[in-house]
């Protein structure tokens, strides 16, 4: 009985059995746009699916979730695109605390662990800023400049897989890898589960 009501329900349509069952999965549709790569555009399923894993404390959709980020990295990789390090945008200390985890980092450890790369993790989140979902576009850049900061020469020559949860404007990973160009990183790729256009 107790494995009954702890079994994982689909976050996209509750059917019993996965965090994000296959239907649910077959809904998404890849997104490129140049250096970003979202897993689909957020709506439906998924969103329900990203709200469960970011606002209700649903840890496990951080498998299913990160494995269709890891499906666009290795499209990328097959393409010949060269990848040495997986790195998160990372929440600031204080919002990861009140959270309980922090999104972004889980997802690019299971990236991570599918793709065969090694974690790192050079960024720091030094502002507390504002949060994302409450402003407008121009809001959401005024609030990310110089929220991030890369460790000295942690990402030095590096080419970075960066990883989040949802892209809208942009203005966090843009902000993100800023930050680790600053620190050196040769190049750095955008990947997300979900584009909010």
């Amino acid at each position: 009985m107790l494995d009954a009501l702890l079994a994982p329900r689909c976050a996209g349509c509750d059917a019993p059995g996965e965090w994000l069952c296959l239907d649910c999965r077959d809904l998404c549709d890849p997104i490129r746009r140049g250096r970003l790569q979202a897993a689909a555009a957020f709506g439906g399923p998924l969103r329900r699916a990203i709200h469960r894993f970011k606002y209700d404390g649903e840890r496990g959709l951080a498998a299913e979730l990160g494995g269709l980020v890891a499906a666009c990295v290795a499209r990328d990789v097959a393409r010949g695109v060269v990848l040495d390090v997986v790195v998160p945008a990372v929440l600031h200390v204080d919002r990861a605390r009140v959270r309980g985890y922090d999104q972004a980092a889980l997802l690019a450890a299971e990236v991570a662990l599918r793709v065969g790369l090694p974690l790192r993790a050079p960024l720091r989140r030094i502002r507390a800023a504002t949060p994302q979902v409450q402003l407008d576009r121009a809001a959401r850049v005024a609030n990310m400049r110089n929220a991030f900061v890369a460790e000295a020469g942690a990402a030095r020559g590096l080419r970075v897989a960066l990883i989040d949860d949802v892209a809208t404007t942009g203005a966090t990973l843009s902000a993100a890898a800023g930050a680790l160009r600053d620190g050196g990183a040769r190049e750095v790729r955008m990947y997300v589960v979900a584009l909010d256009e």
